[in-house]
């Protein structure tokens, strides 16, 4: 028999869930036959799974041993020492500055990525042991492509990761865009288009007649400044989509300086990575775990190369 006690990292899921992350070799049917056999019990009572867990709740399983750790099998956690630029740190969330040429996820046969620095640095700072942690891993909840700068939202644990998801599907954080585009900007654009992705070439259409298949999406684009045929702009993203602002402003005429993937025909070769930084976001919503955070607008600094590309078109005299 083994008896494990919840803490406050794993409440605020359903046991089932949380079983098959314990139990991570193991089949749904295997922990609901357990469950109906009253081999795995909630707090000394039986249990169907769907029991929302919460801290302190006493989960007993009466298997053997081997049989336990038959059905668990060590996780592999990608942890890579870095550079971490945290903006905001509080007991639920980290925010940090993605720079340009890093993952946000580790791919592509790359360990390192923004999510194994902050692992790494949770690990260092005794918030995270990745030699006992066996159902919650912190994980980032929002991505940038890698040659994008700007802010990734971290849950430390599963309440904030889950309330952070909510948020963003249901629009309780804005998230607003810098950008340097081809084109003259003078008026502000609401977007609207559809999406349509492209797996071959790893590319999205966004196309301004729905047809099966696609999802609306809604970019507003705001100019800041404009000189010499390059704008300055402010972007709004109201729905989140692959690569959605970089396409659909190269649908629109405004394609992103230096993006090579969605270039509209322009070529900028001084220029290593899109000048595309996600540099602000602000909490919009009172609700949930994460009420506290209204109002609080969250900023990163834009990187060196999109600042001297920046001075080049807008440095006043």
């Amino acid at each position: 028999m083994r008896e494990l006690k919840i803490n406050s990292k794993d409440e605020g899921q359903r046991l089932d869930k949380f079983l098959l992350k314990y139990l991570n070799a193991s089949q749904k049917s295997f922990i609901y036959k357990m469950l109906r056999k009253k081999n795995i019990k909630l707090n000394g009572k039986k249990a169907e799974g769907s029991e929302i867990i919460t801290e302190g709740d006493m989960i007993s399983l009466f298997l053997g041993e081997d049989t336990i750790n038959k059905f668990m099998t060590e996780k592999e956690i990608s942890v890579s020492a870095g550079a971490l630029d945290i903006i905001y740190e509080d007991d639920n969330i980290i925010a940090v500055n993605k720079p340009c040429g890093l993952l946000s996820q580790p791919g592509e046969g790359i360990k390192d990525s923004v999510n194994s620095r902050i692992l790494n640095y949770l690990h260092e700072k005794g918030a995270f042991d990745t030699s006992k942690e066996s159902t919650f891993t912190p994980g980032i909840v929002n991505r940038l492509d890698r040659n994008t700068s700007g802010i990734i939202l971290c849950g430390k644990n599963l309440k904030a990761a889950q309330e952070l998801n909510k948020l963003i599907a249901d629009g309780g954080i804005d998230k607003y865009y810098f950008a340097l585009i081809h084109g003259t900007l003078k008026e502000k654009l609401f977007l609207k288009g559809y999406h349509e992705k492209d797996m071959p070439s790893n590319k999205v259409k966004i196309i301004f007649d729905e047809k099966s298949g696609t999802k609306e999406v809604l970019t507003e684009v705001e100019p800041l400044e404009y000189n010499n045929g390059i704008s300055y702009v402010k972007i709004k993203l109201v729905t989140g989509k692959t690569h959605q602002i970089r396409a659909h402003l190269e649908a629109s005429g405004y394609p992103v300086l230096g993006d090579r993937k969605y270039s509209g025909g322009f070529q900028d070769y001084e220029i290593k990575n899109q000048m595309l930084h996600a540099g602000e976001i602000i909490f919009n919503s009172s609700e949930g775990e994460l009420g506290y955070l209204s109002g609080t607008s969250m900023k990163a600094p834009a990187p060196k190369e999109f600042l001297r590309i920046y001075n080049k078109y807008f440095k006043k005299a």
